[in-house]
């Protein structure tokens, strides 16, 4: 799947079954990579075409592991992240380990195998894994920091090698997908082997020139002058058979993923849907075919099909098909979307284009998806072919989308077809994505994506969690909303008993979610006036665990009840201002199968235990990176300082946590679901509490910005002197810093505001600075503690201890304002 645009009416003249609209999509970040170069011929001193040599020596297999479950037609997920390094790859640092490139963790292999999937798909990416073709002529020096002709990169290869091992250790397949286009992205090899600019950036990325004039795109050819031979293929899959074949969990070979705009007959450069000759990647594809079954007379060869691997254009867009040999599987892709992109998720926007990719100028509906599919399904099974739909994925902003996503997948495992879902994996990119299958956490617990809960409905697969969303202030009289979630497929209703334990009125003592995936029931609270009450659940039929209590507020004066409860009041005036607060304290050791955090543990969830979630949108904090895989990156400790918990941030290389959402983008997701709360130019409000252990700390304490481009409002230290700053998206910029540097090891809590003509610094509950600027529109993606990300960088963090930070929209009073501070100088111990 790659990030693409389509022509409404290229693919119009070429509807019914020939569509240019292929299978694959972009999967839903909010904003796209920067481009990559185009196709251009090889400079002087290119490699030239030849026959594959011998390959060198691989490693043994992984030792024996637990026997893999019987298939059938499977459900499983693509563990994207490393094929994530498209941008830059080879002009640029692009291929940075857990910026760039994300290789799935254990414990996440381990989450998707307790969930009941068997099967995963790998991306990977060609250049990454073999960085110089088996016949380039590279002198001493390129070879000594590229590699060796033909042979595999063993940091890469690791990546891969470990991945599988988690996979067999669970009972798991895991098939490898070779994730390029037909296309590889190589250097310009000058006639002496050298690479101009070439520059080697360490820290575990690869190589690059720093002229991007010396890097250029190989398309696979027939024709005379071609740069990508079928003897470049059969190399690599020669290789990768003779590496995996016998490991335990090796799932099968996925030759190539979407094949698209192949050369035009007797061309050599990229051409087009209606120019392409369609008989170029049949050809690479029985070359590849031949050389793997010369090795590996058995193993399941994926086999995707020309313009993307559209399901719907199997028949019209293939007419090599089907190909000679044994344990084939035609691998289709499909998304729901009017062009199946996957990167479209306004249902009524899709309805409206008047367009279905496979059909023409018809709208989609419900059954858009089955219909695509049902095109490669009875095209299959005459001939007795097996079919796998190897991408696909549903939006989750519209419970039609659920609907027409169900109709699909039960389709397809009644035709013996196994299911794969984009977007899984653990890239920071994937985390809330338009189309994800990446888990978050809420309620100190697991949260579980929606597309997770249809696969494992169709699957008859029963496990769910419950959680509730809901406001938690309303004035006396008025009644909330609130909300009770399933995540995952309910087995059978599940009816809660609802409690208050301080007078109000429910709409019913009573709620009880369905059966089945994604299931949902509403009930309304009227609070008692002046009132702290609590809700608490209790399970009266059905299995599942109940969602925690829910305190709601309907104070008079917040401020006022400070006198009586702190933490009360201070939670009142969150709740008032739906703001997001997160302490340390509750951390947990993972999001996925995680225990709370003891001192010395690492810490990788924090649940907003504010207000600031909203229905399927979960303010979590989050550190996915892969330490096991990059040993140079730490994550943070819980500590215990003076009786109070606190995540310690002082190891170098030490990563955050990290809040990842959408932005809305008109005419393909115009009000997402999983949004921040505020945008910069609105009114809004960050308060950390934190301490340093020296006068030399300068950093990021929090960050709410966007990850694409400069804009941001932050919280950070300068030399222990604290600062508030913010840039806007027209490149306004305010700073405020405070006089003095903050005192090491002590407590101190530092607070931003900002509204329109007027920002505040305050240090410890005292205005220390101001500024008078109005704001463009800045709409963010993304909140982070101890640290940032922008232009898709990470920025260092202040390396010091955080206890806790809360953030929201609003303007707060002073009063408020002095409430809230003094609640977290409590939780720090000050």
């Amino acid at each position: 799947m790659k990030r693409r645009q389509f022509n409404q009416g290229a693919a119009a003249a070429a509807a019914v079954l020939i569509s240019g609209c292929g299978g694959g999509g972009g999967g839903g970040g909010s904003d796209p990579a920067p481009g990559a170069p185009g196709a251009t011929p090889p400079g002087d001193g290119a490699p030239a075409p030849g026959s594959a040599p011998a390959p060198a020596p691989v490693p043994a297999p992984a030792p024996p592991a637990p026997a893999v479950r019987a298939a059938g037609p499977g459900i499983g997920t693509n563990l994207a992240g490393l094929q994530t390094a498209e941008t830059n790859l080879r002009f640029g640092p692009g291929t940075r380990p857990n910026v760039d490139i994300t290789a799935a963790r254990r414990v996440d292999v381990q989450w998707l195998a307790a969930q009941g999937f068997t099967k995963s798909r790998l991306p990977i990416q060609w250049e990454m894994l073999q960085p110089m073709l088996f016949d380039t002529r590279a002198n001493a020096a390129t070879r000594a920091l590229v590699g060796e002709p033909g042979a595999f990169n063993a940091v890469y290869l690791g990546h891969i090698q470990a991945i599988l091992d988690e996979h067999a250790a669970v009972g798991m397949r895991c098939l490898i997908d070779l994730h390029n286009y037909c296309r590889y992205r190589d250097f310009r090899y000058q006639a002496d082997g050298s690479v101009i600019g070439l520059v080697d950036p360490g820290g575990g990325a690869m190589p690059y020139s720093s002229d991007p004039n010396q890097v250029y795109t190989r398309i696979f050819a027939t024709a005379p002058g071609a740069t990508l031979v079928p003897a470049h293929f059969t190399d690599f899959w020669t290789r990768a058979a003779r590496l995996w074949k016998d490991h335990p969990a090796f799932g099968g070979y996925g030759l190539m993923n979407e094949p698209f705009h192949m050369p035009a007959p007797g061309g050599i450069v990229e051409s087009t849907d209606e120019g392409q000759d369609l008989f170029i990647w049949p050809a690479f594809a029985r070359a590849a075919i031949d050389a793997i079954r010369a090795i590996d007379p058995s193993g399941p060869i994926y086999l995707n099909g020309n313009s993307w691997g559209g399901a719907f254009s199997i028949v019209a867009l293939n007419p090599a098909w089907p190909l000679a040999g044994t344990n084939i599987i035609y691998e289709v892709h499909m998304y729901l979307d009017a062009r199946s992109t996957g990167q479209a998720f306004d249902f009524d926007t899709e309805v409206a284009s008047g367009f279905s990719a496979g059909f023409g100028n018809v709208p989609i509906t419900l059954n858009t998806g089955v219909e695509r599919l049902r095109i490669a399904v009875e095209w299959a099974r005459p001939r007795g072919l097996t079919l796998s739909l190897a991408e696909t994925g549903m939006p989750v902003d519209d419970p039609r989308w659920n609907e027409m996503f169900k109709r699909l997948v039960d389709f397809a495992r009644a035709n013996g077809i196994e299911v794969f879902s984009w977007n899984g994996g653990n890239h920071w990119s994937m985390h809330n994505a338009g189309l994800q299958h990446v888990p978050g956490w809420h309620q100190n617990k697991t949260l579980e994506p929606e597309v997770s809960g249809v696969l494992k409905a169709s699957a008859a697969i029963p496990s769910a969690e419950l959680f509730d969303d809901g406001p938690g202030f309303g004035a006396a009289g008025t009644p909330l909303t609130i909300t009770v979630w399933a995540r995952g497929n309910l087995a059978s209703p599940v009816t809660l008993a609802i409690a208050s334990s301080n007078g109000g009125a429910l709409s019913s003592p009573t709620v009880t979610v369905p059966a089945g995936a994604n299931g949902q029931a509403t009930f309304s609270f009227t609070p008692a006036a002046n009132a702290v009450t609590t809700l608490s659940y209790t399970v009266v039929s059905g299995s599942a665990a109940a969602p925690a209590p829910r305190k709601v507020f309907s104070l008079a004066d917040p401020v006022a009840y400070a006198a009586t409860s702190l933490p009360d009041a201070a939670l009142a005036i969150i709740a008032r201002y739906g703001a997001c607060k997160w302490e340390m304290a509750d951390g947990y050791t993972d999001y996925l199968l995680g225990v709370p955090a003891a001192p010395g543990q690492p810490v990788r969830a924090i649940a907003d235990s504010g207000y600031g979630s909203g229905p399927g949108n979960a303010m979590e904090m989050l550190n996915w990176m892969n330490t096991e895989r990059d040993p140079g990156m730490a994550v943070p400790l819980m500590r215990e300082v003076n009786g109070r918990r606190c995540t310690d941030h002082s190891a170098p290389n030490t990563s955050g946590f990290w809040c990842r959402k959408l932005t809305p983008l008109a005419g393909v997701q115009a009000n997402p679901r999983n949004r921040m709360p505020y945008g910069l130019h609105d009114p809004h409000f960050a308060i950390a509490a934190i301490s340093v252990p020296d006068v030399a700390r300068t950093g990021l304490v929090f960050q709410a910005s966007r990850a694409s481009q400069s804009h941001a409002a932050e919280l950070a230290l300068s030399a222990s002197r604290a600062q508030a700053r913010w840039t806007d998206q027209a490149g306004a910029t305010v700073t405020l810093a405070a006089p003095a540097a903050l005192v090491p090891g002590a407590p101190a809590v530092l607070t931003l505001t900002s509204a329109p003509g007027a920002q505040r610094l305050r240090v410890d509950s005292q205005q220390v600075a101001a500024g008078s600027a109005s704001f463009a529109a800045s709409p963010l993606d993304q909140m982070l503690i101890a640290w940032g990300f922008l232009q898709f960088a990470p920025r260092a963090g202040f390396g010091g201890n955080v206890y806790a930070v809360l953030s929201g929209r609003g303007a707060p009073t002073v009063a408020e304002l002095g409430v809230l501070e003094r609640y977290l100088r409590s939780v720090a111990g000050a």
